[in-house]
């Protein structure tokens, strides 16, 4: 999965908590040896699995890539022998440039005193783990424990699952793809000058080493290789190679040399374009064209822009005054996320601040971004600092947590339990202040996900806050969230 098995298999605890259905949970470890129910002999045993399915999943991991993770859910069967099942035992062989086994045992908190769910539905589980890497053959098995004994049938469930390849929009991104180039563009031009040709690309920083091979197709396959070596890494470099003057339906691939892939890494071809002639200064490629083009375009500018202060300077101050604000940039706006205990921290918090730093242009502030100042500050005196600085405090309506919001985010559930609940009745509470002292009551915001998650799941204080229901409301919030500077200044 993603960007390195390393970072992934963070993301899988060696025991990790998930839910089935009606509050029954289940826990999960890695387990290397045969389960010791191999032991000893049963009178009773459960039946098999109903149902075993996995798929992959896309996660976010560190770097804010995504990645991908598989998810194995499986349902019961409903019969009286469901009372005798303790754990389901789930084994993984990937085969793909390498060969790995992986087992891991999930333990059911709790006996089952019924066959069925409310509702009279299947038992039904899951667990989101195991990193993929890509074009890798999965065979995934379950079972139950305990298991059949010696020389009895051993009932279990088995299916395969197939990794995408590097040309994948999220695997793309993995590790091991990167290691072999997946994200390199060499933006290669070919153009003929004479007898030679030139050829313009961009190199990588994964290698020093590219192998150029040029084929000329008119009549007969030949293929000629050069060897280039640079030690320039992410810049623009040209190669000539000579050719006969009648070539003029001529290819060339460019082979790097990757550590991840060595002389096997993907290759790159550019084909034969026209190149625009310079009577003073030669050949000139139609990139190095466009660069020329944006030096007159900078030159004029500049001239431009001189003419215009000397025009500015020859009139009165005020004039001059007027000129400078108008072109002053506007600054960042700064937003102060607080969201209450309830929320998905991954899927909701942290997809929210993207949202705003990239599509609203504004700096984020979150209390789990700054546990180092939280802690030497105090949480009353860091939360006082930031409401006075930011221009605008958004209180987050906390979204009903749906099957997709997985395992990882259950943990960051657990984990941001305690911190979230104490900041947002610190910010609560300052609200309140605000509000009986009518002072600035301009800078708080409530944003919600949808109309049902808008009615009970906040205090009824800040209804009187200015609400926004996103995406429906996304024009008017980016508006109002853009003039916070105009608004703080009057």
């Amino acid at each position: 999965m993603t960007l390195a098995a390393c970072v992934l298999l963070s993301l899988v605890l060696s025991s990790c908590g998930t839910w089935g259905q009606d509050g029954l949970s289940i826990m999960c470890g890695f387990e290397t040896g045969p389960a010791h129910e191999l032991r000893k002999r049963h009178n009773l045993t459960p039946a098999d699995l109903h149902n075993l399915s996995a798929q992959l999943i896309e996660t976010e991991v560190e770097t804010h890539f995504m990645s991908y993770l598989i998810n194995i859910s499986w349902s019961l069967s409903m019969d009286a022998s469901i009372k005798e099942l303790t754990a389901t035992k789930i084994c993984v062989m990937s085969k793909g440039t390498r060969e790995h086994f992986e087992c891991i045992r999930c333990n059911y908190t709790e006996k089952f005193q019924s066959q069925t769910t409310f509702g009279n539905r299947r038992w039904e589980f899951h667990y989101v783990g195991f990193p993929v890497e890509p074009e890798t053959f999965y065979f995934i098995s379950a079972y139950n424990l305990p298991p059949a004994n010696i020389y009895e049938d051993s009932p279990s469930k088995s299916i395969k699952l197939t990794s995408p390849g590097c040309k994948d929009k999220v695997m793309k991104y993995s590790k091991s793809c990167t290691e072999v180039g997946s994200l390199w563009n060499p933006n290669i031009t070919v153009c003929k000058i004479e007898a030679k040709v030139e050829v313009n690309f961009t190199t990588s920083n994964l290698g020093t080493k590219y192998t150029m091979l040029l084929r000329e197709c008119e009549k007969c396959d030949v293929s000629v290789e050069r060897d280039l070596v640079t030690k320039i890494n992410e810049t623009r470099t040209s190669v000539r190679i000579p050719v006969s003057d009648q070539s003029n339906n001529i290819s060339v691939q460019i082979i790097p040399y990757f550590a991840g892939c060595g002389y096997d890494c993907p290759r790159h071809k550019g084909t034969l374009i026209k190149c625009v002639q310079n009577q003073s200064n030669g050949p000139i490629t139609i990139d190095s064209t466009g660069r020329y083009v944006c030096f007159i375009l900078a030159a004029l500018f500049i001239i431009v822009c001189v003419i215009a202060a000397v025009a500015c300077f020859r009139r009165s101050c005020d004039t001059k005054q007027i000129f400078f604000h108008r072109t002053e940039l506007q600054q960042p706006v700064k937003v102060l996320v607080i969201y209450p205990k309830e929320v998905c921290f991954h899927h909701t918090v942290l997809a929210f601040a993207e949202f705003l730093h990239k599509h609203c242009q504004s700096d984020v502030i979150i209390d789990m971004w700054q546990k180092r100042r939280i802690a030497e500050q105090g949480p009353v005196q860091w939360l006082a600092i930031q409401k006075e600085t930011a221009d605008k405090v958004i209180f987050l309506s906390s979204n009903h947590i749906s099957p997709e919001c997985d395992a990882v985010c259950h943990k960051s559930i657990r984990n941001n339990k305690d911190n979230s609940e104490c900041m947002f009745t610190l910010a609560f509470n300052l609200f309140c202040s605000d509000m009986k002292n009518m002072s600035s009551l301009h800078k708080y915001m409530l944003v919600f996900f949808n109309e049902i998650n808008s009615k009970n799941t906040l205090p009824s204080a800040l209804n009187t806050c200015p609400k926004y229901c996103l995406m429906k409301d996304i024009d008017i919030f980016c508006r109002d969230l853009s003039s916070a500077h105009g608004t703080n200044t009057k």
